[in-house]
């Protein structure tokens, strides 16, 4: 048998992504193709025709293809999960697929999912209150796996982590959750130019059709931060460790990536003085009036136990250079706008 045959496989959804896109160039910066054959969902030609460049395999198709990526998921070792932590059709294809592999092989292959730190927040009013007035809100540690399976099934993203952690049930995968805070930084690596995150350049784009920036009630609230680079290092950190049984799995398989707390009201308004220097909005201070609800208004604290374990350390800041980033996400969405209109 070959090299190339005995290298073991992975496939990643989202590889074109922020996040994916990310530990992708981390891995392929780190010789991991020597090591490893590395194919990724793809729906555009021009992201293609880069992934080919680089040495990865493409899979044309959407999240919406489930044959495909169950057929992909079952010739894989090991599948990132990173392209919509949503989207719950694509999640039982790849549990299918890898279940199926597990039957054929007699091995466990490792699904790596991605959800996401909303699914903290159903401890929170989220009304943007502080946290002596918050007094459900706790710090989530990864660790205590039963606090996190206590999680009601109607919290942001929960219906979809229930079949991750039902396949880590049956036995035949290992499997990882990873829950992401507010993930901030300029991402790496060939897609990294067009590619942002979710929480605060969302806020720029509420800010822009408002013209003027709101945050939740006072706005108090506390979210937890990691640099997109960071967040990428635990990914493979904890694939590094799965394939040597040494990182926490299935029930207790939860990593938290955690860096510092920030106050949305702080996010707020310096997005509203960027948005004011670009003489976008007519006011550089941030005020009152968005909806109550879990993405801007709740606290959600997390504590990365099983990270640490692992040896994984934020290296990129926290709460500063989060804020000096928001200018990054601002220009990013308007980039996007004008290409979009």
């Amino acid at each position: 048998m070959s090299q190339i045959e005995n290298k073991q496989k992975i496939f990643i959804t989202g590889a074109t992504g922020y996040i994916g896109g990310t530990f992708l160039h981390l891995m392929l910066s780190r010789d991991y193709l020597k090591s490893f054959n590395i194919s990724a969902l793809v729906r555009n030609e021009e992201d293609t025709v880069k992934l080919e460049k680089l040495g990865i395999e493409p899979i044309f198709g959407t999240l919406n293809d489930l044959q495909i990526i169950s057929t992909e998921s079952q010739k894989a070792d090991i599948v990132f999960n990173t392209a919509n932590c949503d989207h719950l059709l694509s999640v039982e294809a790849i549990i299918q697929g890898l279940e199926e592999r597990a039957k054929q092989t007699g091995q466990r292959p490792i699904l790596i999912h991605t959800s996401g730190a909303g699914v903290l927040s159903e401890n929170s009013n989220g009304e943007g209150r502080p946290l002596l007035e918050d007094l459900a809100a706790v710090v989530w540690d990864d660790a205590d796996f039963e606090a996190h399976e206590s999680i009601p099934g109607y919290a942001p993203h929960r219906f979809v982590d229930v079949e991750v952690f039902a396949a880590a049930k049956k036995g035949l995968l290992k499997t990882y959750l990873m829950v992401p805070p507010t993930v901030f930084g300029k991402g790496l690596g060939a897609f990294a130019e067009n590619r942002m995150s979710i929480q605060i350049p969302r806020l720029v784009y509420q800010s822009l059709v408002s013209r003027k920036v709101m945050y939740v009630g006072e706005g108090k609230n506390q979210w937890t931060n990691v640099h997109v680079a960071d967040l990428a290092e635990l990914y493979l950190l904890v694939m590094d460790s799965a394939l040597k049984d040494t990182a926490p799995e299935g029930l207790k398989g939860i990593y938290y990536p955690a860096s510092e707390y920030f106050v949305w009201s702080d996010a707020a308004h310096r997005i509203a003085e960027i948005l004011y220097s670009k003489k976008l909005i007519t006011s550089p201070v941030a005020v009152t009036g968005l909806q109550k609800g879990w993405f801007w208004g709740s606290n959600v604290r997390m504590k990365s136990t099983n990270g640490a374990l692992l040896g994984w350390e934020p290296k990129h800041g926290g709460t500063q250079e989060m804020l000096e980033n928001v200018e990054w996400d601002a220009e990013l969405m308007l980039k996007f706008l004008w290409t979009n209109r």
